[in-house]
Parts: C-alpha cells; structure tokens; sequence
C-alpha cells in the first residue's frame, strides 16, 4: 500500500494543507481560571505536534454561557483573545 497521496497536498475550500495528516481536536482542560485564559502550556503542547499537519484546537467557549468543563479554554473575552494572540502563531496550511 502506498502512502503518497498521505503526504500530498489536499485543498478544502479555501486552504491547502500541505498533507493529508490532521490532529483532531482534544480536550486539554489546561486554561487558568478563573477566566478560562488559554496558557503557554497549551501553546507549547500544539507547537510541539504542529509540524506534522494540520492542528484543530480542543473545545473552545465562544461565551461564558457556554462553558462545559472546568479548564477549557475561551475565546469570548478580550482577556482571552489576547493569550490566543500571544502564545499562538497562525497561519495557513
């Protein structure tokens, strides 16, 4: 069995990954609270596995109603957004 098409490019949508491996999303529960602020522990945990292929992020609060776990990140206050932007690098596949 051949594994080329494994590491060629794959386009959806707008985005091309540079490969066919993808991380699906795991539930960390690493955020401080109070505040559910996303850290540089998580940050270093995607680092340390995003050079395999594509990453998505665990769980993440869109509002503070929407809480389901103690520990998970959000991204509903300006607070959060700012370790988002900080101890994450974004970018395209």
């Amino acid at each position: 069995m051949s594994s080329e098409k494994l590491y060629s490019p794959l386009k959806v949508g707008a985005i091309t990954a540079a490969n066919r491996i993808f991380m699906a999303p795991l539930t960390r529960l690493r955020s401080i609270e109070p505040g559910d602020i996303p850290t540089p522990l998580m940050a270093e945990y995607y680092r340390q596995r995003a050079s395999a292929g594509l990453i998505i992020s665990e769980a993440t609060q869109i509002s503070a109603q929407a809480k389901g776990y103690a520990g998970a990140p959000g991204i509903h206050s300006q607070e959060q957004i700012a370790a988002w932007k900080k101890n994450y690098r974004w970018r395209s596949c």
